[in-house]
């Protein structure tokens, strides 16, 4: 997978953040995969604790996951978790990835370093919000006190139509300062819905 660099909207600068690296692969399946890596001064961004209700029901899934396997049920394999989808994550450190349709239509994925995760539809831009039809798994959450390393799987029937995607971070720092991270900032202020910050152009 070929390694992209976020960038900061000029106007939210980062003290703690020195670089976001993003990883995406999609390749015509119903699912992309997108891994997030921070390098910076961790101690100085907020990271959201891995909730204990969604590590107990991913233990659970874990074990349905390998006893249906061994069992070759493979249509009973589990996804990921409605108990992990949560809302507002945006408003505190957040990887994000936008993917847009011919039609005007797109989507947004959410995953947080809580392994909570969220997913919306859009009929155009910012109209017509409602959960989307798919799913984000966590499966990756790594730090050390120069990084920070997030995996995601990002599940939704309709990756196959995609044409472009934005990829994005929202990162606050722990004085309160939140930066804006994406592959392209088009407006004057941060706006990962804009049309023109799905950059990444999909085969």
């Amino acid at each position: 997978m070929k390694v992209r660099t976020l960038t900061p909207h000029p106007s939210t600068p980062s003290s703690a953040v020195d670089r976001i690296e993003v990883e995406f692969d999609h390749e015509g399946r119903s699912s992309a995969l997108a891994i997030f890596r921070l390098k910076g001064r961790i101690a100085n961004i907020v990271v959201p604790p891995v909730s204990a209700r969604v590590e107990e029901v991913q233990r659970r899934d874990r074990r349905e996951f390998v006893q249906a396997a061994l069992e070759n049920r493979f249509d009973d394999l589990p996804g990921a978790s409605e108990v992990a989808r949560a809302d507002g994550l945006w408003r505190t450190t957040c990887f994000e990835a936008f993917a847009g349709l011919n039609d005007g239509g797109y989507a947004e994925f959410n995953a947080s370093l809580s392994k909570e995760w969220a997913a919306y539809r859009f009929d155009g831009y910012r109209q017509g919000m409602r959960n989307l039809g798919g799913s984000v798994d966590v499966f990756t959450v790594e730090r050390d006190e120069q990084g920070l390393t997030i995996g995601a799987w990002l599940n939704w029937s309709e990756w196959p139509r995609v044409h472009r995607v934005g990829v994005s971070a929202v990162i606050e720092e722990t004085d309160g300062t939140i930066s804006y991270w994406a592959l392209a900032h088009p407006s004057d202020k941060p706006d990962f819905h804009h049309p023109d910050s799905f950059v990444l152009e999909l085969p």
